[in-house]
């Protein structure tokens, strides 16, 4: 509203020229401008951190030296296990003292591969993109590099690896040479090293194709030239080297070759890293940790990028195991059987958290499902009938991690070899190789983009199974581990729900006389939900209402609380919250996007407010088109905060936000983050510190709901949203499991995907909610969808309430009937009877066996229909 003094000064401006309009117009602004002065601050005013510091554990306290070569030592005692190192082949083996059973970090039978006896491989990436292997055994462990420290309940290895012979062609063969020293040092050496027999017949045609297909003849100037415009393939990098020492080409004679052209021949210092690992026995856990930041290089013109640890640990030889599986966090979780090795597909490598995100941006995504968990696991029977195992707990460095299956076969000539094994590495460095004239670019002209090394505790924590085991053994395993973790304490809601996401504002594009603008529009107002309430009274409902904050779903930066006008007036809003303050059975969270912005008018600045990627430009982030392998162009563009101002944000919301006490969260549970900008780098570690920080704070002061949370992220929220049932179901999987689920069991209450918006059956979805005690959701408007069918909404499909309700209320009787003949969602039991047939017990006793086959099985001497389920209650 104006006072009447601008009420006035707008009187005045009438009968005057076009000078005193011109500065009236100006007076006017001033004067609304004023009127709005300290909405525009609050809305546009955005702080930036410092980038906060992560704490570091760092070495242990020495106590005292190990000698090399001086035998098995015992390094600890606990919990019925002792922790040896043998100090030759730096073997770390934990022996289980009562069961007998033994885990050894290599394999060291005859044939095994130098990666088997190795306990770390290393890539290392060098300024000219060369990305190169080593492993331990190679290039410190047979040449005695390194060094052994005693630590409490442990060793401390420090391992010097050494470049012994470098790869780098440019310093063994020259990019120009004449025509005249080319047929003098090579041909002709080669032709006189075969009369003489210091070079076979083999080796001399070896050395004359590499020649060959590198060099090509330049007629007009009498010159040879290295025809590849990048590096050659290795195997002929290593002939050329070969020939090179072979006819005797010096250094000398290369750097005259190469100065006869003007081209300058530098000669790099070799590769060498010194790298500390930590190995510790803790409460029967073999833990490992290798700190980034004590890694030192030996030049700069290298950087190590990944570190694979233990990449041998619990390897299970094919011709020594009758039976088992290894286990990833695929999706929900998944099952390889040991023994499966199939040449048609590749070894599975996938990274924790979907942490190659950045770089992988512009291309189609290879799997369905992320990994959620930073675990890994093997259980295995031998051929004498004994059965262990272990599960793999990345403690530390999870955000840069990656999990690699490796599976074995007695029959080698089909490709594959012996070993079955799964490992995790991790990126100390990201990196990305960007198109130069853009991701969609014919020209595949590229640049290197990288981070650096990254700062971090990169720590695993194994945890040892003697005797019979499962799945759901290490489902509750890693459970205990969350629960000492972070000090939580389970619950169990026995309550029957109904998830419902409610679709508000959205944003459609109109025309007025043939010009575009856009206009909100409300999918579902405040009284519509209300009504849609009333009729679903029977029901305990849980309700996420989207659209609701700052400009609808396509949302502004929610550095404040604003309520999206097409939603309704204030008065209709207060009747909805109070049925649910009269509904305490019920609870309504309002949705908001707190690192996401789609509209960036209310003071968001590409420049300095958005993540940049490894172009060093704002990430843009718009609906993947599946059918055209690349992102639809033509939808609104989502940008992520830097992840410098996401406190200053979230301090503002949460300040704007005390009359909603409720609140899921779309983004901060899943989302990765990073900053890739060379200005302006804020690596993964930090990020991911900024995120936990702010969820902490959103947690200590509101109700959260998380849209399909990390596993690290479960603790903050009291629903966790869209929890699948499946994984991505690669080529070599056995099957899928619902490990996610019997982690979260307790932890907090979890949803299935949409019923309405799934080609699945409604009764696929009932079948989780008996099996893992999971909440079905739904997603509904009030509005007929048909409305969205222009618009970037159209995957919003089968939502209008008053079209789906009877399948609504029909699966939650038959859902609230089941739960209550269960008496319980406590799982204390979980197995697979047969292919994707499973059976749950429960707290109460009850037990369920549901089948998830399109096809009737019988098991256990039960006949299930088709996605059928059988309850054996225990009332």
């Amino acid at each position: 509203m104006l006072n009447s003094l601008q009420v006035t000064a707008l009187r005045r401006i009438k009968n005057i020229g076009y000078r005193e309009l011109a500065i009236a117009a100006i007076v006017v602004v001033l004067i609304v401008a004023g009127s709005y002065a300290p909405s525009l601050i609050k809305h546009w005013s955005i702080d930036k951190q410092a980038a906060p510091a992560v704490a570091r554990a760092g070495l242990s306290p020495v106590v005292g030296k190990i000698e090399p070569k001086s035998g098995n030592v015992l390094l600890a005692s606990s919990s019925q296990k002792q922790l040896y190192l043998d100090t030759t082949t730096l073997n770390l083996q934990v022996k289980d003292t009562a069961a007998g059973t033994e885990w050894n970090s290599l394999f060291l039978d005859e044939g095994a591969g130098d990666v088997e006896k190795s306990p770390l491989v290393i890539k290392f990436l060098g300024k000219d993109g060369t990305l190169t292997e080593w492993d331990a055994f190679k290039y410190t462990i047979q040449n005695g590099r390194y060094e052994l420290n005693q630590i409490e309940n442990g060793v401390q290895i420090v391992f010097d690896f050494f470049e012994t012979e470098s790869y780098r062609l440019n310093e063994y063969m020259p990019e120009k040479i004449s025509e005249e020293n080319y047929q003098a040092e090579f041909v002709d050496p080669i032709n006189k090293g075969i009369l003489d027999g210091t070079i076979s017949n083999v080796d001399a045609q070896k050395y004359n194709d590499a020649l060959s297909i590198t060099y090509q003849l330049d007629q007009d100037n009498h010159l040879y030239f290295n025809k590849f415009s990048g590096l050659p393939p290795t195997s002929l990098v290593k002939d050329l080297i070969s020939l090179s020492k072979a006819v005797g080409y010096t250094t000398e004679m290369l750097m005259a070759d190469s100065q006869q052209f003007g081209i300058q021949v530098s000669i790099t210092e070799p590769a060498k890293f010194v790298i500390t690992m930590e190995a510790t026995l803790d409460n029967g856990d073999l833990v490992v940790k290798v700190p980034t930041y004590e890694i030192k290089g030996g030049n700069n013109f290298y950087t190590l990028q990944n570190i694979a640890v233990l990449p041998a640990f619990g390897l299970a030889s094919a011709d020594k195991i009758s039976d088992g599986y290894i286990f990833v966090p695929d999706g929900s979780g998944a099952l390889f059987k040991l023994n499966t090795f199939n040449g048609k597909y590749p070894e599975y490598e996938r990274p924790v958290y979907d942490n190659t995100y950045y770089d992988k941006l512009y291309d189609m995504p290879e799997f369905p499902e992320n990994l959620t968990m930073p675990l890994f696991g093997m259980y295995d029977t031998d051929v004498a009938g004994k059965t262990q195992g272990y599960l793999g707990i990345i403690d530390s460095g999870a955000e840069l991690s990656s999990i690699k299956v490796q599976l074995g076969t007695n029959d080698t000539s089909s490709g594959g070899t012996l070993y079955n094994k799964t490992y995790s590495s991790l990126d100390a460095m990201q990196f990305s190789r960007v198109k130069v004239f853009g991701p969609y670019s014919d020209n595949d002209a590229r640049f290197l983009s990288t981070t650096g090394l990254i700062n971090v505790d990169y720590a695993i924590r194994y945890k040892l199974f003697s005797g019979n085991v499962s799945y759901y053994d290490m489902a509750k395993s890693y459970q205990q581990y969350l629960i000492d973790k972070y000090d939580l304490k389970p619950v169990y809601d026995t309550k029957p729900k109904l998830f419902l996401d409610v679709i508000g504002a959205v944003t459609l594009d109109k025309r007025f006389l043939g010009i575009p603008y856009t206009k909100p529009y409300s999918m579902t107002k405040y009284d519509q939900l209300l009504s849609i309430m009333n009729d679903l009274q029977d029901v305990n409902k849980v309700v996420n209402y989207k659209g609701f904050f700052n400009g609808g779903i396509n949302n502004t930066i929610s550095n404040k609380a604003d309520l999206t006008k097409a939603n309704g007036s204030s008065k209709q809003l207060n009747a909805l919250m109070d049925y649910f303050k009269q509904n305490t059975d019920s609870q309504l969270f309002m949705n908001a996007d707190l690192m996401r912005v789609s509209d960036t008018s209310d003071g968001f600045w590409l420049k300095s407010n958005a993540l940049h990627g490894y172009d060093g430009k704002p990430i843009a982030l718009q609906k993947y088109d599946l059918a055209g392998g690349m992102f639809n162009l033509y939808v609104t563009k989502q940008y992520l905060l830097n992840p410098l101002i996401l406190s200053d944000t979230v301090n503002k919301f949460i300040k704007d936000s005390d009359d909603y006490p409720n609140i899921a969260v779309n983004d901060m549970g899943s989302t990765y983050y990073g900053n890739y900008n060379p200005r302006d780098i804020i690596d993964p570690v930090v990020a991911n510190s900024i995120v936990e920080d702010n969820l902490k704070k959103l947690s200590e002061s509101k109700t959260i709901a998380l849209d399909n949370p990390n596993m690290d992220k479960v603790r903050y929220s009291q629903y966790a949203e869209n929890i699948s049932r499946e994984s991505s179901e690669y080529g070599t999987m056995y099957g899928t499991i619902p490990f996610r689920q019997l982690v979260m069991n307790g932890l907090t209450e979890y949803t299935t995907l949409n019923v309405n918006m799934s080609g699945d059956r409604s009764s696929y979805f009932l079948l989780q909610a008996f099996e893992l005690g999971s909440i079905p959701k739904f997603t509904i408007s009030s509005e007929n969808v048909d409305v969205l069918k222009n618009s970037e909404y159209s995957d919003y499909i089968s939502i209008q309430y008053s079209a789906i309700k009877d399948s609504i209320k029909s699966l939650y009787s038959e859902y609230s009937k089941g739960l209550e003949e269960i008496g319980s969602k406590q799982i204390v039991n979980h197995q697979m009877l047969a292919k994707n047939v499973f059976e749950t017990t429960y707290a109460s006793g009850a037990a369920v066996i549901v089948n998830y086959n399109k096809y009737a099985v019988t098991v256990a001497g039960h006949q299930l229909d088709a996605l059928g389920y059988i309850i054996e209650s225990n009332k």
